[in-house]
């Protein structure tokens, strides 16, 4: 009956160039077993507002269709709802966007097939969301929540640059040009860190505080991160170069750690960080969001995740 049948709300990227033959598999493979509601985004921030309104109205599962950006706003859109209303939630990710690398921590296939046997399988767990508190463009006071990884400095400029260019030949190479550019071209910000267990101040190149292991379309920058410890993963790289980038760029795809005296692993439960002079740009989840000063803290087993691992 109808009414046995459990509620399913799909959240698509709209600049998805098949977001109509993806409809209609989705409404294919899961009509039968689910009450099935499929929203699309018609621009960014778009599905923070109907992920909220998908959870308000009672779904059991909602799924991120699209890439690291979409899934990010589903998660602020979530997270807007008091954790009451809530609780039963199970959030998935289908992904089909340029990086998936909240999607690469979590090994997910791209088959609408794989996310159905997720579901019926009941193969879920308790994942912890990051949460900061920083300045917009606008200096304004701002508050984000984040899934997979939020950086500092060279990371947040790689992301303002492939964000605005022009997607020809793939993320890949995008991102590799991108952060060669960033390179050449990045002036290194003086900050400082402070958190219960690290401190650290000095010329930074990238600071990441993460909760997946992946960012950039596949680069390892936390090897040891996951995503239910209560922590963030902090990779910290002050006086690194280019060239040092390049000869450990096989390491880093392979999600090895870098053997290398400007570069900290650190674990922390929460940080601040201020800026010692110029601003520096913060990007969460693939987009540029504002600047620091920053306070950072992770919301531990916060949402309950479809994955097989």
């Amino acid at each position: 009956m109808q009414a046995d049948k459990k509620k399913l709300h799909f959240v698509i990227n709209g600049r998805f160039k098949h977001t109509e033959r993806t409809i209609k598999e989705i409404e294919d493979a899961f009509g039968d077993e689910f009450l099935v509601w499929v929203s699309v985004t018609n621009g960014n921030g778009h599905a923070i507002e109907l992920a909220r309104n998908a959870v308000l109205s009672g779904t059991d599962y909602l799924i991120a269709a699209g890439g690291d950006g979409t899934m990010s706003e589903v998660v602020n859109g979530i997270m807007q709802v008091e954790k009451s209303k809530r609780e039963n939630l199970i959030v998935g990710l289908y992904p089909f966007g340029s990086g998936n690398d909240f999607a690469r921590t979590f090994k997910l296939s791209k088959k609408l097939s794989d996310l159905k046997d997720l579901i019926l399988n009941d193969s879920s767990s308790q994942i912890d969301i990051g949460k900061i508190e920083y300045k917009n463009m606008n200096g304004e006071n701002a508050v984000r929540y984040f899934n997979n990884i939020t950086d500092i400095g060279l990371g947040a400029e790689v992301a303002k640059r492939v964000n605005e260019g022009k997607k020809i030949y793939g993320p890949n190479f995008d991102f590799f040009k991108a952060t060669v550019l960033g390179f050449l071209n990045y002036k290194r910000k003086q900050l400082k860190i402070e958190s219960e267990s690290f401190n650290w101040s000095g010329r930074l190149l990238i600071l990441c505080l993460a909760n997946g292991k992946y960012f950039g379309s596949g680069l390892g920058i936390a090897p040891e991160a996951k995503v239910n410890d209560g922590k963030f993963s902090i990779t910290l790289a002050a006086e690194v170069s280019l060239l040092d980038y390049l000869k450990n760029l096989a390491r880093i795809r392979k999600c090895l750690p870098v053997n290398h005296p400007q570069i900290i692993y650190k674990e922390v439960e929460s940080c601040s960080i201020e800026p010692i002079g110029t601003e520096c740009l913060v990007e969460a989840d693939g987009e540029m969001i504002g600047k620091i000063p920053l306070k950072a803290s992770i919301l531990h087993k916060e949402i309950k995740f479809l994955s097989a691992i």
